[in-house]
């Protein structure tokens, strides 16, 4: 007969609530984030993940200055936590009412929408099939508190008036190219050879300075004066990056495909990130809400996975400090 040893059989589990603080910082990597998520301090974050590893006997995380990252035990348990929790939330909802459909209007940019949020929504589908999202991708402000829309995604520097705002995603901004351009671009002085691509359109509309002017002045570099090209925004500057090899400074939701698929290279480890950033806004009180949840879960989701792709970028603000997002 087998032996059965009694230590396997009476090994407790953790605590759902140091379980769910875990798998909210897994996957933000941020314990800032994973504490706004779950409406408690970053402390409170550190203390349920330190229990966590007390009773696992490894590590989770490995603490770096301005980030941290899973060991291999906190991917191995990250791997089927976030399935698990989302079924969790849809049981309980389910076992409160029956399945109905539920339909959430959205506003935002097309830009934002099309390259970042509606991806992160279709991946994450699968976890609420009840909700349906209407979009109006206009360039006006909808008015949320007057309910108008559920929800919009907000270009702005900080919170305003009687809403209720999340942080989503902070873009930066870096020196991007083809490849084959990458060979005869060592350093900042061989931008201008190739030609640069200027935007009209400015970084920061509060501050008025010019995307490029920005990056040089915080490399401490002379403000180039002549481009080759004058696109109208950002996301034009990228496609003519592609079409014709000239340099553009871009970043964020906007090239992350390209960089993934090696398209588009960024040589240099500097990146400057504007004062606005995107937030989620709705009225006060949909943050209670399951839909809001799984759709503030999965958009971050998204985020991160664009955040990750600067994670070895030196993010500086206009007066030269260190951004942290952390």
């Amino acid at each position: 007969m087998d032996k059965i040893f009694l230590g396997q059989m009476t090994k407790r589990l953790p605590s759902l609530t140091s379980l769910r603080t875990f798998e909210a910082a897994a996957r933000h990597l941020s314990f800032v984030r994973a504490a706004d998520e779950l409406f408690v301090t970053p402390a409170a974050v550190g203390f349920q993940i330190k229990q966590l590893e007390e009773e696992l006997g490894g590590t989770l995380f490995i603490r770096k200055h301005r980030a941290i990252e899973l060991t291999d035990k906190g991917r191995i348990l990250q791997s089927s936590l976030g399935d698990v929790f989302e079924r969790i939330q849809f049981a309980w909802d389910e076992a409160h009412e029956p399945l109905k459909q539920t339909v959430l209007n959205v506003s935002g940019p097309a830009r934002a929408v099309h390259g970042w949020v509606m991806p992160a929504l279709a991946a994450a589908q699968s976890q609420r099939p009840d909700v349906r999202i209407t979009w109006d991708l206009s360039k006006q402000n909808r008015d949320v508190a007057s309910g108008k829309v559920d929800m919009a995604i907000r270009w702005a520097q900080k919170p305003t008036n009687n809403l209720h705002w999340e942080p989503l995603l902070r873009t930066w901004f870096t020196p991007v190219m083809r490849p084959d351009i990458a060979r005869f671009v060592k350093r900042p002085s061989d931008l201008e050879r190739q030609g640069l691509i200027d935007v009209e359109y400015p970084l920061d509309p509060d501050l008025n300075e010019s995307t490029w002017a920005a990056w040089y002045r915080v490399n401490e570099l002379p403000v180039p004066e002549n481009f080759a090209v004058t696109c109208a925004d950002t996301a034009s500057a990228v496609e003519t990056a592609l079409a014709t090899g000239h340099i553009a400074i871009a970043g964020s939701f906007l090239v992350s495909e390209h960089l993934r698929k090696g398209e588009l290279t960024a040589p240099f480890g500097s990146a400057v990130a504007p004062l606005s950033r995107f937030w989620l806004v709705s009225r006060k009180g949909t943050e209670t809400t399951s839909e809001y949840h799984w759709f503030l879960r999965a958009v971050r989701s998204g985020a991160d996975a664009i955040d990750a792709l600067s994670k070895d970028l030196d993010l500086r603000h206009f007066d030269g400090s260190s951004v942290s997002d952390v």
